[in-house]
């Protein structure tokens, strides 16, 4: 709890914040209070957490489709949300991932 006095929180502080006042059960009041710390900041956070879901979004499996490329080289279609990707066979990893990554976040899934 050292760092939750300091004058501005990080994320990770908060967070240890939070869990701490709800591990404690009581009121966000009461729990400040017994800490010095001002109460008005837990409720901030506590909403603010509410909001973002902690962690990065649960990876999921979407439907692919090989189909045969025009060239020897092999392709893999990937629909996510709608949106169909063409990979071809010389595309790397972690170039798929980027592009999967992005088309899911426009779309939101």
């Amino acid at each position: 709890m050292v760092a939750a006095r300091q004058s501005r929180w990080t994320l990770e502080v908060a967070a240890q914040v939070v869990r701490a006042w709800k591990a404690e059960g009581g009121t966000q009041s009461a729990f400040m209070r017994r800490h010095g710390l001002p109460r008005e900041r837990l409720r901030f956070w506590t909403r603010r957490l509410a909001e973002k879901p902690e962690g990065p979004p649960p990876l999921g499996f979407v439907p692919v489709e090989v189909e045969p490329a025009a060239s020897r080289e092999e392709a893999v279609v990937v629909e996510v949300g709608g949106v169909r990707v063409r990979v071809d066979g010389g595309a790397s990893q972690a170039l798929v991932a980027r592009v999967l990554r992005a088309v899911k976040e426009v779309q939101g899934c």
